[in-house]
């Protein structure tokens, strides 16, 4: 019998549901599945990649499909840190115009590589951000951030469908001043009747409750070396990282 590779194991705390989580480095086993998601280049691909890796990866038990996906992004990164190396080497092409030798406007096109620290990338959050929106001042709700499931039931709705979809599929409760009424508790179509009943100020209050989401966040100084052409590029979400 073939002796077995120890594996190191590491511990993080996720960003939003503050989990503590132990892991392994993926292997190359997981390395595959990754490469050949990416290479489909079709985002839910990615995706699904990336939460069976996690899944492989996860010492401790826990419901990946539950994870906020921000935390699940925030993992992987973590992972494919201490799996294959904490600097990510990216490539982008300058598109700054430059004149051609005739006078006329044309895309610079230089390579430019860029690389910064895949552990020192940590989510940003406002101060005031809160899952807590108060309506009215006897009504409010409280809010859970999108997990996996909810990005699966949203994922083949009409553009005019989903924002409601994820609204109601992200509601954790609903208060007033008699009682609480768990989403869990209540059906779809009732959430939905609900979101529906919103006025238009107070729809925009939950609305700005995901456009204030903390993100997976990075800026680069970006300077072309045939152009000179340089600006502050803002890396913003998992897919971002890995371009």
């Amino acid at each position: 019998m073939l002796p077995k590779i120890d594996t190191p194991l590491y511990e993080i705390t996720l960003p939003l549901s503050k989990q503590k989580i132990k892991f392994r480095p993926f292997l190359v086993k997981e390395e595959k599945i990754l490469l050949m998601a990416m290479e489909s280049e079709e985002e839910e691909a990615v995706l699904l990649a990336i939460k069976q890796i996690v899944n492989n990866c996860c010492i401790d038990d826990i419901n990946v499909d539950d994870l906020p996906i921000l935390d699940l992004e925030y993992m992987f990164l973590q992972l494919r840190a201490r799996s294959v190396g904490e600097i990510i080497d990216l490539e982008y092409k300058c598109n700054n115009e430059v004149k051609d030798e005739e006078g006329l406007d044309k895309p610079c096109n230089h390579i430019i590589k860029l690389s910064f620290n895949a552990l020192e990338i940590y989510p940003e959050q406002d101060e005031n951000h809160s899952c807590k929106i108060q309506l009215t001042q006897k009504l409010g709700v409280v809010m859970k951030y999108p997990d996996f499931k909810i990005m699966e039931k949203i994922r083949n709705l009409k553009e005019s469908e989903i924002l409601g979809k994820l609204v109601s599929s992200s509601i954790d409760y609903i208060y007033d001043e008699e009682s609480i009424y768990y989403s869990k508790d209540v059906e779809e179509k009732e959430l939905l009747d609900f979101v529906d009943s919103l006025t238009r100020d107070q729809f925009q209050k939950i609305q700005d409750f995901f456009d204030n989401i903390p993100k997976m966040k990075k800026t680069l100084d970006f300077k072309c070396g045939k152009c000179g052409y340089q600006e502050e590029m803002v890396l913003e979400g998992l897919q971002s990282f890995f371009v």
